[in-house]
């Protein structure tokens, strides 16, 4: 059953943290809320969760209404399930009795609650941990129980508030793949906050991009990476060189871009002398390859660099445009003041142009 928001708003005396948000979280879906802190996406799942009451708009689940304003169902009646971000485990409870609470709260008999403790904590691979208790688990380990607890109710929708903060770098990316896994496996909606879009484009079948507590931007993962419609989408969504120029020419789909001498191909209908913002991502610039199809040729020099382990880190000025510098990803080892030839392929480069009111035309996934 379809989760809908519809031009949800909610206010904090003068300050508006959620501004007219319409989302569509489609049954069996994952949909990430992805933003900057303040941004209104915890708000938000607090909105869905039934913990905190808005100001105005509707959210309902199918036909039943929710939340409206002076209207806010319990979050026992809602059948959701919550991953908070520090696991909220009982210290005093081992695994089975952390993930069968909610179970002897409703009253389910004895045999079901072991036989559903059983079949959840075999989903998220903690079988044989019954007895211990949350001080004897890791953090990958704690995580997994509480995602049990979740799912133990057998939720409609699923409610993750940034579950891999708390964990380090490496544990967090084994962990992603774990949640893909269950996500996959299970096939419960479910709503899950981060940051990091890392996260968001990995775990989600669809992103929704806050700012400001409205929609910047929404659509699958390949879409809203690909093609930011804004500068803030641009930045939030990875690495981005985002250059400015004047459109020069228009050549069927693409525009010729003057990004202050140096002269850019880009997707994009824009009228020529308009002032515009071209991104081009730094995996996207060809380093020292062979040119193909329309695009631009820069000649550069390695200003910084940076190793990252799989690859490196380059910000390279451009010959011949005043102070313009690109970042530049490249599996090479080269040295400072390094020249380099460089291609951006138009195909790659993108002029920015569309507004966050327009992208909350874009409300269902």
């Amino acid at each position: 059953m379809n989760i809908v928001l519809e031009d949800v708003t909610k206010r904090y005396g003068p300050k508006v943290v959620l501004d007219r948000v319409s989302i569509t979280v489609p049954g069996g879906r994952c949909v990430a809320l992805l933003g900057p802190s303040g941004c209104g996406k915890t708000t938000l799942l607090g909105a869905l969760a039934g913990l905190t009451d808005i100001d105005g708009g509707r959210i309902r689940s199918g036909e039943v209404t929710w939340s409206a304003k002076g209207l806010t169902v319990a979050p026992e009646q809602r059948n959701v399930g919550m991953v908070f971000q520090d696991f909220a485990l009982w210290p005093h409870l081992n695994v089975l009795e952390n993930v069968a609470f909610s179970l002897r709260l409703k009253k389910v008999p004895a045999r079901e609650i072991r036989g559903r403790v059983a079949e959840v904590l075999d989903t998220v691979q903690m079988n044989g941990y019954e007895e211990r208790y949350p001080h004897q688990l890791s953090g990958g380990q704690r995580q997994r129980v509480a995602i049990a607890r979740a799912m133990v109710s057998e939720p409609s929708l699923m409610l993750m508030d940034e579950p891999l903060s708390s964990l380090d770098a490496k544990l967090r990316e084994k962990m992603r793949w774990e949640l893909l896994r269950i996500v996959m496996d299970t096939g419960i909606t479910t709503v899950y906050v981060t940051h990091d879009q890392a996260e968001a484009l990995s775990i989600a079948d669809h992103v929704v991009l806050l700012n400001e507590g409205r929609v910047e931007q929404a659509g699958p993962p390949t879409a809203v990476y690909r093609e930011p419609r804004t500068a803030f989408a641009a930045g939030f969504l990875g690495g981005a060189n985002l250059l400015e120029g004047r459109v020069v020419e228009t050549i069927g789909e693409w525009v010729k871009v003057d990004c202050r001498g140096m002269f850019v191909y880009a997707a994009g209908r824009q009228a020529a002398g308009r002032t515009v913002p071209v991104m081009v991502r730094p995996a996207d610039i060809v380093v020292e390859g062979t040119p193909h199809g329309l695009g631009a040729r820069v000649e550069a020099v390695i200003r910084q660099r940076s190793f990252q382990g799989f690859n490196w880190h380059y910000r390279a000025a451009a010959r011949g445009a005043e102070n313009l510098v690109l970042e530049v990803w490249d599996t090479v080892e080269r040295g400072l003041g390094d020249p380099v030839r460089l291609w951006l392929p138009a195909e790659r480069c993108r002029v920015l142009g569309a507004t966050p009111a327009e992208d909350q035309d874009e409300k269902s996934a």
